[in-house]
């Protein structure tokens, strides 16, 4: 039996059909369903935060997380046919908007952001304590968690994701424009593996040109 609703199975589609490496991480499939509704709510849209626990890694669907981990191959199904349904009235630039920034951000870089929002740190102490089925209210979306999405939705606009392409190394996240990934090469590839290897403090996102000479500009 799956217990998620029809508006968290429409989104886990759309995430699985159009991003499905980040579909088959559950802690990114998490924190899509999470900043998909921390969006709506910063844009006065209807908002399902139902089910919403406190884990170790943040705010965690827990109705979504059992279904996904207990009856995967009902879920995918359900899923996927929920997404194809005329009637799901998923906003389609916000989930793009969201399935960008779980790409370009690793498990531990999207756990520590969670972890900074009121929402998940009220309860700090007690998840911390161990205690199971912590249950986070949205009540607790302070002005601060407030500004922190809107940031983070203002850093990365539309037009940016849409002309973009992006290269993962051992969990660093490298972004191309399309029309420089066009010309992006293995030994392009081998200088990204270096530097990942040589410069221990990269943060995510990393932004890079490809130069008229065909050399890597890293900002």
């Amino acid at each position: 039996m799956i217990n998620s609703n029809n508006h968290k199975l429409a989104l886990c589609g759309w995430l699985k059909e159009n991003n499905p490496k980040e579909y088959s991480t559950p802690l990114k499939l998490q924190k899509f369903l999470l900043f998909y509704e921390l969006f709506s709510k910063i844009s006065n849209e209807s908002i399902d935060f139902s089910f919403l626990r406190g884990y170790k890694r943040g705010p965690v669907f827990s109705d979504v997380w059992g279904d996904y981990t207990k009856e995967k191959n009902l879920f995918n199904k359900r899923a996927l046919q929920e997404y194809k349904n005329p009637e799901n009235n998923l906003n389609n630039e916000r989930a793009k908007h969201c399935a960008f920034i779980v790409q370009i951000l690793s498990d531990n870089d999207l756990s520590n952001f969670t972890h900074k929002l009121n929402l998940w740190n009220s309860k700090r102490e007690r998840i911390d304590r161990g205690e199971k089925q912590v249950s986070l209210n949205i009540e607790d979306f302070n002005k601060d968690d407030e500004e922190k999405i809107k940031l983070l939705m203002e850093m990365y606009p539309l037009n940016l994701i849409e002309n973009s392409e992006v290269v993962e190394v051992d969990n660093h996240f490298f972004i191309f424009s399309k029309e420089d990934y066009k010309k992006f090469t293995s030994e392009h590839y081998d200088v990204l593996c270096s530097v990942v290897q040589a410069d221990k403090e990269l943060q995510n996102p990393i932004y890079v040109e490809i130069d008229k000479n065909g050399r890597l500009l890293i900002d």
